[in-house]
């Protein structure tokens, strides 16, 4: 999977009831569940979620822990930053033959 960059916030299609802004990033994450990782890039990614485009679905409702690698000059950060996340698939589907999942992040932390 390759990665693509915009640092520009989705802020056009913005809902408030979503409660944080949007960023339509495509980054490298390794994904953890169930026992197995898997690859996937990110679609688009909040401070509260993130929509995964994998090669093998997952589960709603299943938890994961996952790395989002996110490059220097991406979103204004200086250096290249590490993030660990766990969550929890709230959605799962297909779209054009690729499976998707979007996920709540419930705590991240920064490496």
């Amino acid at each position: 999977m390759q990665s693509a960059l915009c640092s520009s916030p989705d802020t056009h299609d913005w809902d408030p009831s979503r409660g944080a802004v949007r960023y339509p990033l495509q980054l490298r994450v390794t994904v953890l569940a169930g026992g197995h990782e898997y690859e996937a890039l990110t679609e688009s990614l909040s401070a509260s979620g993130v929509l995964l485009r994998l090669r093998e679905p997952l589960q709603e409702g299943q938890q994961i822990d996952f790395l989002v690698e996110i490059p220097a000059g991406t979103l204004e950060f200086s250096v290249t930053a590490a993030v660990h996340c766990s969550g929890r698939i709230v959605r799962s589907y297909w779209n054009e033959g690729q499976p998707f999942a979007a996920a709540v992040i419930d705590e991240y932390r920064f490496q």
